[in-house]
Formats: C-alpha cells, sequence, structure tokens
C-alpha cells in the first residue's frame, strides 16, 4: 500500500513540475501584426473596416479650415482632405484640436491623422512621419501703410512681433535675432486684432494664412518682403504607420495629377498656389 501511494505522489509531482515548466510562447511585439498595432501600423485597416477616416484639425485657419457663418466646417483642407478620402474609398470625419495639443492628440489616437497646413520641420519628423506636398513660407505682416517702414526680418530688431503658439511661425520668429518679445496667441485672429491695436508691431504667419487676413480685411494689414523659411507642407500620421502612410501618399498623387488639386486651389486663392 505504502508503495502504491509513494508512486501516486511521484506521478503527482512530476505533473506539476512538467506544467510549470511548461510556459505559453508570448507574442513576438517587433515581429508581428500585433506588435504593427501597438505602433499605429494597422490604421488603414481600420479605416476601412469603419468607412471612415478621423482627421485632427485647428478649425480656427481661414482660408485652410475654419467655420463660415453657418459653424459649417469650410476651407482648403477640407476640399483636400475630401478628395483624399474619396481616393482611398472612406467617408471623413474633421476632430478640431488646439494646435499646441494636435500632435499629442495623435498620439493619444483621438485621430488618425492631421490635415491642418502643417509644416514639416525636423522636430515634428521626430514625432511623426509626414506625407509631403507642396511648400509655403513664413511672411511679415504689419499695418497698412507700414508706419515702422518693416521691409524684412532684418528690420524687426527691437519690436514686438506676435505669432500663433506652436505654429511655425513662433519657431520662425524665435529664429529672428534681436527682437524686442515675441508674443504667443492661442488664436492667429488674436494676433491680427493685437497689431490692429498696437500691441504688436508686426506678425510672423503662414503665407496662404497672412495673404487671407489681407484680402479679407482690405486697408487693415499688408505683406512686407518675401516669403522666408520656405517648408513643405504634411499630412503628419503616427509613427511607422506605413500603411496609411502609403495609401494617403498614392491619393495625394493621384489629386495632384487629375488636378483636382489646382481646382480646389483656384476654388481658395483664385490662383494654383501648389505650382509655386
Amino acid at each position: 500500500m505504502k508503495k502504491v501511494i509513494i508512486s501516486l505522489l511521484m506521478v503527482a509531482i512530476a505533473l506539476m513540475v512538467t506544467a510549470c515548466g511548461t510556459q505559453p510562447k508570448l507574442p513576438d511585439s517587433s515581429n508581428n501584426k500585433q506588435g504593427e498595432n501597438e505602433t499605429g501600423g494597422d490604421t488603414l485597416a481600420e479605416i476601412k473596416e469603419k468607412g471612415e477616416i478621423t482627421i485632427g484639425l485647428d478649425d480656427t485657419l481661414p482660408p485652410m479650415e475654419y467655420r463660415n457663418d453657418k459653424n459649417e466646417l469650410v476651407g482648403f483642407d477640407i476640399d483636400f482632405a475630401e478628395a483624399l478620402a474619396k481616393e482611398i474609398g472612406v467617408k471623413v470625419k474633421f476632430v478640431p484640436s488646439a494646435w499646441d495639443g494636435i500632435i499629442p492628440g495623435l498620439d493619444a489616437k483621438r485621430f488618425d491623422m492631421i490635415l491642418s497646413s502643417m509644416n514639416v520641420t525636423d522636430e515634428r519628423k521626430k514625432k511623426v512621419d509626414f506625407v509631403e506636398y507642396f511648400g509655403v513660407g513664413q511672411i511679415l505682416a504689419v499695418k497698412t501703410g507700414n508706419p515702422l517702414n518693416i521691409k524684412s526680418v532684418d528690420d524687426l530688431k527691437g519690436k514686438t512681433v506676435g505669432v500663433q503658439l506652436g505654429s511655425t511661425g513662433e519657431t520662425a520668429a524665435n529664429s529672428i535675432s534681436g527682437l524686442k518679445e515675441v508674443k504667443k496667441y492661442d488664436l492667429t485672429t488674436d494676433v491680427f486684432n493685437d497689431m490692429g491695436l498696437g500691441r504688436v508691431e508686426a506678425a510672423v504667419v503662414g503665407e496662404m494664412i497672412g495673404r487671407y487676413y489681407m484680402a479679407t480685411k482690405p486697408g487693415e494689414f499688408e505683406v512686407v518682403g518675401e516669403a522666408f523659411q520656405v517648408q513643405p507642407m504634411g499630412i503628419a500620421v503616427r509613427k511607422n504607420d506605413t500603411q496609411l502612410r502609403e495609401a494617403l501618399e498614392k491619393a495625394v498623387q493621384t489629386v495632384e495629377d487629375n488636378g483636382t488639386l489646382s481646382k480646389i486651389s483656384e476654388k481658395w486663392f483664385e490662383t494654383d498656389i501648389t505650382k509655386k
């Protein structure tokens, strides 16, 4: 009897050792699709499955993206995004975001991509991947008549300059030596309002936005000098989101080749700025 009990105990111990020693193989997140999902690599499949792509943007940047009198979201980037979504075969959902939090919003997966006239910079390339399209620069805007005779960035020494917080205008202004102060605002409209009130002596803004304000407020502001720090603009996607980036690259090329992008430009700027 004792021999039987000892034998049973030995069998039980052997089974326990086998169970403890056999561990399920963990998935290698660096070399499979589960790992790709963790870096946003399968976003395109998710977009096509739900039939919708979500786009983060700052809806206070006319004529690129803004609210009209009916509170409808309109602008160059809106039409551009719709054209790209059509090529991919999905609908668009726009997700407004404050500009200084738009890249963190992409990382947090509040939206699938950013299309908001974002300039491609080395600093941003560290955080996101880009699909590049045509380039634009920064301009200097001043009160009409240019009372301080500002002709270029060289004339800004000792001056107070207004910029939108988190924009490439802010980056450009910070690179100009000898400024008295760089005043930062949440909205581009606030920059122009304060310039009208004499609180800033010049504004550094993206060319398209600056020229739009000059056209919509004739007699109040003017652009001086030439555009500077010209950089390509880009659609931002999460790092390593390869399939979505490649699909967007193909869509951008298509709307450029078939003339759709030129028509959108002529609608909003009365000229084809994409060919500059």
